[in-house]
């Protein structure tokens, strides 16, 4: 699901991260999707971005929207439905950290890493004052 979108800059690379889900319970324990398409469907049947090879799955179960934020999770009607935070859900938001209840299978939708957002913080600092006090010891 990744493209070849052109990043302006390192900046606008980490600022703009690709929302993600990571499996921690279900079929597909840690792996890792990226959300970089406007919707990425999600469901029982081969032809879904994510396919959850599940029987409390239904074959198209839902959506998640990223064309706009707040990005969107929305039930296609399932069977067993779809759960945001331990609550069903048959539209709604998602923000970092949502934990996603499809079938038996368990997501955290993450936006980004806390040390890419530690890094991100300590490279701005430095651009801002020029050199860090680490680069001076580099250079000696």
């Amino acid at each position: 699901m990744i493209n070849n979108n052109i990043i302006e800059s390192p900046i606008d690379l980490v600022l703009g991260m690709v929302p993600r889900l990571i499996a921690f319970a279900g079929p597909l324990i840690g792996r890792t999707f990226y959300l970089d398409e406007p919707v990425i469907s999600i469901g029982r049947l081969v032809s879904n971005d994510i396919w959850l090879e599940d029987p409390f799955v239904s074959r198209n179960h839902c959506v998640i929207r990223t064309e706009a934020e707040p990005f969107m999770i929305e039930d296609l009607n399932s069977a067993n439905g779809t759960y945001v935070d331990g609550e069903r859900a048959n539209a709604g938001p998602l923000k970092e950290g949502s934990i996603i209840q499809i079938g038996s299978s368990r997501f955290l939708f993450r936006l980004q890493n806390p040390e890419e957002s530690i890094a991100l913080k300590q490279n701005l600092v430095v651009a801002e004052h020029g050199r860090s006090h680490s680069d001076e010891v580099m250079l000696r």
